[in-house]
């Protein structure tokens, strides 16, 4: 970490926060990042996830494996040592330029929701044809979407309060 000088603004909880969960997702260690995302406020967390995505935007990497985390394909330590398709979707799509959780969205459940659907169709038709024989594409007006939302919000306020 820089140091900072005199007259500098010293670094904020959240941006403290934001330097922890990145150095958790570079050492892959899910149940640190589950400390944090777990006891933190829902508007603190959308902070850390915009933070931290900034914050690895140049390591498609750790950013794809960051997705798989968020998919919940990776709950665990040991997790890491298994492929996840989740993970290796999220790394095709970041090199061909469609960004996380703006472009798609890594859903709990092992999913991924293409929110961009203009630029999925932009890509290479052999890319499209790799992920439609590796996963089911189905395609959702916004208000199914809306009731996926909602349905998904639903089971993570459960199981936050269990």
């Amino acid at each position: 970490m820089p140091t900072r000088g005199f007259g500098q603004p010293q670094p904020t909880k959240t941006d403290k926060l934001i330097e922890s969960v990145v150095h958790y997702c570079h050492k892959r260690h899910p149940e640190a990042l589950d400390q944090i995302f777990d006891n933190s406020p829902v508007e603190l967390n959308k902070k850390l996830l915009a933070g931290t995505v900034a914050a690895l935007s140049g390591d498609m990497d750790t950013l794809a494996w960051f997705c798989g985390y968020m998919a919940s394909a990776i709950n665990r330590s040991e997790d890491n040592q298994k492929p996840h398709p989740i993970t290796l979707l999220s790394k095709l799509l970041i090199k061909h330029q469609m960004q996380p959780f703006s472009d798609f969205m890594p859903y709990p459940g092992c999913r991924l929701v293409i929110l961009n659907t203009e630029k999925f169709e932009a890509l290479p038709h052999s890319l499209q044809a790799v992920v439609q024989s590796y996963f089911d594409v189905m395609e959702n007006s916004p208000e199914q979407m809306r009731r996926v939302n909602d349905a998904l919000l639903e089971e993570l306020v459960v199981a936050v309060q269990e």
